[in-house]
């Protein structure tokens, strides 16, 4: 990502295109691949000073992102004598390292690293090429990893900031967040499911940065959007007929939001629990509680959580049987469901679905997730409930193909859009905690925290940024035991967690 450059002769009155793009379709670059035109124009005249060709010197006015460049002289004659790229990315992530003895998780952990740091100059962006805004959701996941290899949350807070400065936001209701800012739409659309989101990383927010100023000079807009929502419920207490663009994944899932859309409403109880957490309204909590609780008697079926219920003519509430994967992701995510609560179900998932179901087949009528957001959910699962040698396993399969293509992830399972966007980085902080074993950062506190799990790989070692400080951390492993070694900053305790099998010798 970055300013094309260019020094050119002009012999004749030339007309010149520079196209570019990520991939290369038919062996080629296909400059309308995402919907725009990924290309630059230029009209140049030669110069007429003793009949010499001119020479141009040009740099485009704004950056774009291409791993590969074609040049069509339309009409005229010049020759090309240089092309450089002016790179335009986040400087703030050369204290971070991850290196293991598999090569497809150091190329996969890079990737990860190049696709945050085209994503995070100033604001969370979702992609460096097509739109570089800052959607809410997307910023979710990213955020992690900013402070994982930055070692701040400076981006973090330029991001919320954003978001607090305006009194009103032109074109939206009363009440609701822009589903990306700064950046206005004006035709009205808004993401309700993003607004949500918000309030779900802000609490994540004022765990890593510890500025409650910002958290409570918010309170107003995330209050505001909780009034927003008032008028769409339901005589059960659930959100009904949502406006707008109501999104849950890049799936099929997206087609089963009306009228009662559950994991929009599993979101919903997130977003009141966190908020009364956050502004201490116990009132909130309960109502969070309340909502989970018809969530469960109408949208678990026996056997998968259902997305969605419609109104009959009679008004009547029918729950539908459209079923979704990352419905079942978001009722164990959001807390609806646990392999204690729902053992069969959590069975299937951790088992069952995955990248493999691609192959086998398993439960056609459950629609497969896509990248965003279902397969994150998953791996925040499988990490969630201490099962890493197949979160490492299906890390690979979800992200080496796109390591390998491009250098950068995906925003989706396929190069159909965006092959640069942001929330993919999120598989540094999965690698960083998963993985190496940094399991947790508590800069309040000043605890770190490390997990050892039974992992099939020989060595891994990593450095994570903390303020201007460093935490590195290296293990080996031989049949029967686990040796580490490592350094943290000044003042942080250490607590150390072994979930493997093997002994843990220290080796510092």
């Amino acid at each position: 990502t970055g300013f094309i450059g260019t020094k050119l002769q002009v012999h004749k009155p030339t007309r010149l295109y520079i196209c570019f793009d990520e991939i290369l379709q038919n062996d080629d670059v296909n400059f309308k691949r995402l919907g725009t035109i990924a290309a630059i124009t230029y009209d140049l005249k030669p110069g007429t000073r003793d009949l010499k060709p001119e020479t141009w010197n040009l740099e485009s006015i704004e950056p774009y992102t291409f791993r590969y460049m074609k040049i069509i002289v339309a009409e005229g004659d010049c020759t090309v004598e240089d092309v450089y790229l002016r790179e335009y990315a986040n400087p703030d992530i050369y204290q971070a390292s991850f290196t293991s003895s598999d090569d497809r998780l150091d190329r996969i952990f890079f990737a990860g690293l190049e696709t945050f740091r085209q994503n995070a100059v100033d604001i969370f962006m979702d992609c460096p090429h097509r739109e570089r805004a800052g959607w809410l959701c997307d910023s979710y996941f990213t955020a992690r990893v900013a402070q994982d290899v930055s070692g701040n949350s400076l981006i973090e807070k330029n991001f919320f900031e954003n978001f607090c400065l305006p009194d009103t936001f032109a074109f939206l209701p009363e009440g609701m967040l822009p589903m990306c800012y700064p950046a206005d739409h004006n035709d009205g659309v808004f993401i309700p499911n993003w607004a949500m989101w918000f309030v779900v990383q802000l609490q994540e927010y004022l765990q890593r940065s510890q500025d409650r100023e910002l958290v409570d000079a918010l309170k107003p807009k995330v209050m505001a959007l909780l009034d927003y929502f008032e008028p769409f419920k339901n005589e059960d207490g659930l959100l009904e007929k949502l406006e707008s663009w109501i999104f849950v994944e890049w799936s099929a899932a997206n087609g089963f939001v009306q009228d009662v859309s559950y994991p929009t409403n599993m979101l919903y109880a997130a977003t009141l629990d966190i908020a009364g957490k956050l502004y201490g309204k116990k009132e909130l909590i309960l109502e969070a509680e309340t909502i989970r609780k018809i969530i469960l008697e109408q949208s678990f079926n026996g056997e998968f959580f259902v997305d969605n219920a419609k109104r009959s003519p009679k008004k009547e509430l029918v729950i539908t049987e459209n079923t979704s994967e990352v419905c079942q992701y978001f009722a164990f995510y959001f807390g609806l469901a646990t392999p204690q609560s729902h053992p069969e179900l959590w069975r299937k998932l951790s088992m069952e679905f995955g990248p493999a179901r691609k192959d086998t087949k398993a439960y056609p009528t459950v629609h497969p997730a896509n990248s965003f957001v279902g397969n994150y959910l998953r791996l925040e699962l499988l990490s969630r409930y201490n099962l890493r040698s197949q979160l490492l396993d299906e890390s690979i399969e979800f992200f080496d193909y796109m390591a390998r293509e491009t250098g950068t992830l995906w925003e989706n399972i396929s190069p159909a859009a965006s092959c640069n966007h942001g929330f993919a980085s999120h598989i540094v902080h999965v690698l960083y905690r998963d993985v190496l074993g940094i399991s947790k950062v508590d800069v309040q506190n000043k605890e770190i925290s490390f997990q050892f799990s039974e992992l099939e790989l020989e060595h891994c070692e990593g450095q994570m940024p903390i303020g201007d400080e460093t935490i590195s951390l290296s293990w080996q492993r031989d049949e029967n035991t686990l040796t580490y070694q490592y350094e943290i900053p000044e003042g942080y305790y250490l607590i150390i967690k072994n979930i493997s099998k093997l002994k843990l010798i220290e080796n510092n």
